[in-house]
């Protein structure tokens, strides 16, 4: 595959995710109307974001792991497995669960980088300053190279010989810019909305936005999974 096709691949990716992010979004719309209308929605918040100052880091990787590796698994057992758990959904949970431990972790301190650098405003510029660092820097430097390879180590078995392929050409076209371009389609209008929060409130809002983006890939997955 060449770069014109991984940008293509990209690109089909994103329109296939088209309806799914409009959903993503307008539950975002949703979700940042309560906080700035309703009282009880803004008194909870409040409430999670100083349990996520008292808990600091381990407040990221808990909520992480739930997410990222539980979440899935949970959703597998109950609308697509019956109830039934199987052996692959214990196995799917261990070896997600570092990941998404360690993505979260690197997630909030990163954040937390962000408010240094650019101030803990929500002004238009800081705003856009966060989002231009996070999605054209952050992700596609970091935290993309880092999913991708961790997820190529699991489908290899954990099998050390990957590392060859992770570092090469085909691993980078095939695999890191179709992601990245499908992902911006969805986290650029994700992180415009944990940016304008408040700091105590931003890793919070964005373990939301990946539940409920969890929730459509996991439907959308195994819906192809079962055609």
């Amino acid at each position: 595959m060449n770069l014109r096709t991984a940008f293509q691949t990209g690109l089909r990716a994103a329109r296939a995710n088209l309806l799914p992010g409009l959903l993503l979004q307008a539950l975002m719309l949703c979700f940042l109307a309560a906080y700035l209308l309703h009282d009880g929605t803004y008194a909870f918040l409040t409430r999670v974001g100083e349990v996520r100052q008292e808990m600091s880091y381990g407040f990221s990787l808990a909520t992480y792991i739930v997410s990222g590796a539980l979440f899935p698994e949970l959703l597998r057992i109950v609308f697509f497995q019956k109830g039934r758990l199987l052996r692959a959904n214990l196995w799917n949970f261990l070896t997600a669960a570092p990941l998404w431990a360690g993505l979260g972790m690197l997630v909030d301190f990163f954040y937390r980088c962000q408010n240094d650098w650019f101030g803990t405003g929500n002004a238009w510029q800081i705003v856009a300053a966060k989002v231009l660092v996070d999605q054209f820097l952050y992700s596609p430097f970091l935290a993309n190279p880092i999913t991708n390879a961790y997820l190529a180590f699991r489908a290899s078995g954990l099998n050390a010989a990957t590392a060859r392929e992770v570092f090469s050409w085909n691993f980078f076209v095939e695999k890191m810019v179709p992601t990245q371009i499908a992902g911006w389609a969805v986290w650029i209008p994700g992180v415009c909305l944990v940016y304008f929060m408040p700091p105590l409130l931003q890793l919070p809002t964005a373990v939301l936005i990946q539940c409920f983006w969890v929730l459509l890939l996991t439907t959308l997955h195994e819906r192809e999974s079962g055609e």
